[in-house]
């Protein structure tokens, strides 16, 4: 059995609830357990890396993910929507800890306060996954994106020796990761020399490299041998640069509804172009269009995929 596309991925809830007040933007870390889904909110799959494998196969891309569940009825609710969307689930049941929940809170002024439980997502060893290195070896993309780390580094380090098995990584880098980079330098390093495509928004790439934008991305490509970056700018669009070239997509007028998932839906509308051949240029504006119809509607992954893309 083999897959277009093969994910790492930190599996969560997402527990959303609509407010009517305005929140601060954030990311918190929690280790308290989330207890059961309460009445005012709503569960969706949710993670970064899933999100984007969901963008995939509305692409039409055959995807499968690779990671961790607790043994809990959050675990069972989890691998039934990854098989409602098309994803093929590899990997363990942690029976210590229980599923990863992501409660966010979304604000009248479209903003996102995120309380993360990593649970079982944080503790994923090799062990739990070396029997599946044949999937990664065999398809086309090996995409990931951040672990919490708030445990311990065993699904980062996890994460790398996985990586280098792959014929082509892409990594959605998260803040999280420009947190761990002041902690863990080396590590971060060793995942960045192992990545072919990165995609991060304004904020993280200028964080990790301690420059603007485009000087962080011509330096991160010189530095760390990335093929291609794509730099999300929020309502401004997006920029590409690859070894000899570079972009600036401009976004159109959208009337947003609820910003959750958009820079993984642009991963995965650049990653579904880039599969298919497509110039860096149009890669860029998939990605613009997937995030478009992404932020239009509620939730990471209940958007229509854009018609009428070049």
């Amino acid at each position: 059995m083999s897959f277009s596309v093969v994910g790492f991925a930190a599996i969560n809830e997402d527990r959303i609830r609509y407010v009517d007040y305005e929140v601060k933007e954030s990311e918190v870390l929690s280790r308290e357990s989330p207890g059961e889904l309460e009445n005012d909110e709503k569960a969706f799959l949710g993670g970064s890396v899933v999100n984007t494998l969901v963008g995939l196969a509305k692409f039409g891309f055959s995807v499968a993910a690779l990671g961790k569940l607790g043994n809990d009825e959050t675990g069972n609710r989890g691998e039934n929507k990854l098989k409602n969307y098309g994803i093929e689930f590899f990997g363990t049941r942690d029976l210590q800890f229980n599923s990863s929940v992501a409660r966010i809170e979304v604000g009248s002024n479209k903003q996102r306060k995120i309380t993360i439980y990593p649970g079982s997502n944080d503790r994923i060893e090799w062990d739990d996954v070396n029997l599946y290195l044949d999937l990664i070896r065999s398809s086309n993309l090996f995409h990931s994106s951040t672990f919490a780390c708030a445990y311990s580094m065993s699904s980062l380090k996890t994460q790398i020796k996985l990586a280098e098995e792959s014929n082509k990584m892409s990594l959605s880098f998260g803040m999280l990761y420009c947190d761990l980079f002041e902690k863990e330098p080396l590590l971060i390093k060793n995942l960045l020399k192992a990545t072919d495509i990165l995609i991060l928004n304004e904020e993280e790439i200028e964080r990790l490299a301690n420059e603007n934008y485009e000087e962080a991305a011509r330096s991160l490509i010189r530095k760390f041998k990335i093929e291609v970056i794509a730099v999300t700018l929020g309502d401004k669009g997006s920029y590409v640069v690859g070894r000899t070239e570079e972009h600036f997509i401009e976004s159109r007028p959208v009337n947003v509804i609820d910003t959750t998932g958009a820079g993984d839906a642009y991963s995965a509308g650049f990653l579904a172009a880039y599969l298919r051949g497509k110039k860096l240029s149009i890669c860029g504006m998939w990605g613009n269009r997937n995030a478009e119809s992404c932020i239009g509607t509620k939730g990471a992954v209940d958007y229509q995929k854009p018609e009428k893309l070049s």
